[in-house]
C-alpha cells in the first residue's frame, strides 16, 4: 500500500493506517530524532519525542495538506525534539536553522508556507549531486558535516564549504523569486 492510500486512510481516522505508518517509517523517525538529541539525550528520551510524534501526526490528520506523509512526519520529529532540547534547556547541534518548519494555524499562513516549501524544495533540487545531498542530510536528517563527509567520502571542510555555498545559493534563489532573506547568515 502507497503513503498516499495510508494518507486518505489516517485522514478517515483508520487505526491501522497508522500503525502502518509507525511500522513503516520510526526507524526514519528516530533517525532523525536522534541526530538532533543524541548529543544531549537518553534514548529513552528520544524514543519519547518519537512517539510524541506519531500522536501528533494522529492528531493533526485532519490538517495535513501534502501527499508528502514522510516529510511531514520528519517536520514533527524536528520540531518535536527542537521542543525537547528547549524544554531541557539545551543547546541545537547546528549553527544555523535555515529551513525549519513550522505547522502555521491561519490559512494565509498555510497558503505563503506551502508556497515557500515548494521553493524551497526546487531550489535544493537544483544543487546537484553531490551539494544536494549534503544540504538534505545536514537540513533534513540532522547529521553532523564529519558525519556526512564520512559517508561521502569528502573532507569535512570539503561539506563545510558546500553547505555555505547552498546556503548563498538557496538565498539568491528565494530572493530572485521574491522572498527576503533579513537573517545574512544564510
Amino acid at each position: 500500500m502507497n503513503d498516499r492510500i495510508l494518507l486518505r486512510r489516517l485522514k478517515q481516522g483508520d487505526q491501522a493506517a497508522l500503525s502502518e505508518l509507525i511500522r513503516r517509517y520510526s526507524a526514519y523517525a528516530w533517525a532523525v530524532a536522534s541526530n538532533i538529541l543524541s548529543h544531549a539525550m537518553k534514548d529513552e528520551d528520544i524514543e519519547e519525542v518519537v512517539e510524541d510524534s506519531f500522536v501528533s501526526l494522529w492528531e493533526s490528520r485532519e490538517q495535513i495538506e501534502t501527499d508528502l506523509i514522510k516529510a511531514y512526519l520528519a517536520a514533527i520529529v524536528r520540531n518535536k525534539a527542537k521542543s525537547a532540547l528547549r524544554r531541557n534547556r539545551l543547546e541545537e547541534p547546528l549553527e544555523d536553522d535555515l529551513l525549519q518548519i513550522s505547522i502555521p494555524n491561519e490559512p494565509e499562513q498555510k497558503i505563503l508556507l506551502s508556497e515557500l516549501r515548494e521553493i524551497a524544495h526546487k531550489a535544493v533540487d537544483s544543487l546537484g549531486e553531490p551539494d544536494r545531498e549534503i544540504f538534505q542530510r545536514y537540513y533534513f536528517l540532522y547529521q553532523k558535516t564529519e558525519d556526512i563527509s564520512a559517508a561521502l567520502g569528502l573532507k569535512d571542510a570539503t561539506v563545510r564549504t558546500k553547505l555555505a555555498r547552498g546556503r548563498k545559493r538557496l538565498r539568491e534563489y528565494l530572493t530572485e523569486r521574491g522572498f527576503h532573506c533579513e537573517d545574512t547568515h544564510y
